[in-house]
Formats: structure tokens, C-alpha cells, sequence
């Protein structure tokens, strides 16, 4: 049997006890207590790591990174989702010193097996190879986490900044909050819009007292808006322009004169009570 053979056959049958030693080593070095069952997780990833090298030795770092990848994704990840980012920062403080360990465990056993200097350092750069893989995938998923979670997050605000709330009868009120952009024109299109018939709305009052900005593009979306509305048969009216926001949209040469404007909301009632 080849060196290289008895080295990932010791890997194979003594993942557990390796993989046990390293964590032990790990948690030693944590600012924080972890659960049981993440300890337990965590050896277990950890064994089919090694046993993962010792079954991939005789591959080339092409042919070992695309199953890698795949084997990452299938045990690494679910452990990654169950901590905060605060948290994560501190399980991944220690990462060089435990690396550096498991190198030093690893490189012993080779030379216990008789490898080669040449074969010592194919072992530990493929070593290295694989826990560069493990740490650049786990960023990944975790940016991909993140950013799910800040579009989730954007939904939620997106619905809670354009509610459309009925103030009598056939008549209800679109307050703006905030930015008023692409994103926030296609959800009142594709969103906000569909709930009106519902609504059996006649008239809506789009209030723009809390945007900050009006420029050539939000009048495009202001117009796209409107047209929608026509189209389904409700009457649209725009408040809370602000003397700023008129100076800029004059500047700007946009012709608001087709659109019905009022000063305030309390206006704008009460011209559909007239």
C-alpha cells in the first residue's frame, strides 16, 4: 500500500476521534458557549470533512472543488443559519489558530505513515485548498442569507410605507413615506393598485408630504400611476406637494397641469364632497 493510500485510510478510520480533538480545540478558544447539539453537528461536519479528504486524495484540485462545493452546501450551511452575525464573528475568530491546528495534527500523521516531503505538502495543500473552499462558500451563504433577509425586510416596508387606508366612502388616501423610487412605483402598480377594486374606490388621494425628492424620473412613475388609475376608472389626486418640491419640479421643466393638485389632504376631500 502507497503512503498516501494508508494516510487516507487512517483519515477514513479515525475521522471521529480527529474530528472530537479539533473541536475540543476549537471550543477552548470561543468567547461563547455553544449548544450541545450544534457541538454534536459541528463534529460531525467535521468527521465527513476528513473523511471527505481521505476519499478525494487521488483527485485533482478541479475535479475535488465542484464536490466540495456540493458537500458544503449539504452539511456546512445549516449549521451557518441557526447563529446571528454578531455570533458568527466570534465562531470564526479563532478559524486560523484551529486551521493551523488541524494542519500540524495532520502533517504528524503523514510523517507517521511514511510519506514523502513532496507528498506532505500535497496532503497540506489540499488541506488548504478545501478549508479555503469551506470559509470562501460559507461567506457566500451567508451574503445570499443576508441578502434574502434585507429584501424581506424591504417588502415589509415597502407594504407598511404605502398603505392605502379608505377615509369615506369611495374615497381613500395613498400616504408616501420616505424615498420614492422604481421599486416603490412597481409595488404600488403591482401591489397597492389591485387592492383598490377591492376597495371599491372611486377616488384616491395620493399624499406626498413625506417624500423628500421629486425629479424628472419620479414624475415618470407619478404619470405611470395615474394612467393605470384612469384606466381602471379611479380619479387620482396628488397632495402634499410642498412649496421645495414645486420649485424643483418647476426647475426640472416637468408640467404637473394635467394632474389634479391640492395643498393638503383635508383639500382634496373635500373638492369630491363639492
Amino acid at each position: 500500500m502507497y503512503p498516501i493510500e494508508r494516510f487516507s485510510k487512517y483519515l477514513l478510520q479515525n475521522s471521529e476521534s480527529i474530528s472530537k480533538e479539533i473541536v475540543d480545540y476549537n471550543l477552548g478558544k470561543l468567547e461563547i458557549e455553544l449548544p450541545v447539539e450544534i457541538i454534536e453537528k459541528s463534529i460531525n461536519t467535521n468527521r465527513e470533512f476528513l473523511e471527505f479528504l481521505g476519499n478525494s486524495l487521488n483527485l485533482t484540485n478541479e475535479e475535488v472543488a465542484g464536490r466540495f462545493i456540493e458537500w458544503h452546501k449539504q452539511h456546512a450551511a445549516q449549521t451557518e443559519t441557526q447563529f446571528s452575525f454578531e455570533d458568527i464573528s466570534k465562531i470564526v475568530r479563532p478559524y486560523a489558530e484551529t486551521r493551523l491546528r488541524l494542519i500540524e495534527m495532520l502533517t504528524k500523521v503523514s510523517i507517521k505513515e511514511g510519506l514523502s516531503t513532496e507528498e506532505v505538502v500535497y496532503v497540506n495543500n489540499r488541506i488548504s485548498f478545501l478549508l479555503d473552499l469551506s470559509i470562501t462558500e460559507s461567506i457566500i451563504e451567508r451574503e445570499r442569507l443576508a441578502n434574502e433577509a434585507n429584501k424581506k425586510s424591504q417588502n415589509v416596508i415597502r407594504e407598511l410605507s404605502s398603505p392605502v387606508v379608505p377615509i369615506q366612502n369611495g374615497v381613500a388616501i395613498l400616504p408616501l413615506i420616505g424615498e420614492f423610487d422604481l421599486d416603490r412605483s412597481e409595488h404600488i402598480l403591482t401591489s397597492v393598485i389591485p387592492k383598490i377594486n377591492d376597495l371599491n374606490i372611486e377616488t384616491l388621494i395620493i399624499d406626498f408630504s413625506g417624500i423628500a425628492t421629486i425629479d424628472t424620473e419620479v414624475a415618470r412613475e407619478i404619470f405611470k400611476i395615474k394612467e393605470v388609475l384612469d384606466l381602471i376608472g379611479v380619479n387620482s389626486m396628488l397632495t402634499g406637494i410642498r412649496p421645495e418640491l414645486a420649485i424643483n419640479i418647476i426647475k426640472a421643466g416637468i408640467d404637473f397641469t394635467s394632474l389634479n393638485t391640492y395643498g393638503t389632504v383635508q383639500q382634496a376631500i373635500l373638492s369630491t364632497n363639492q
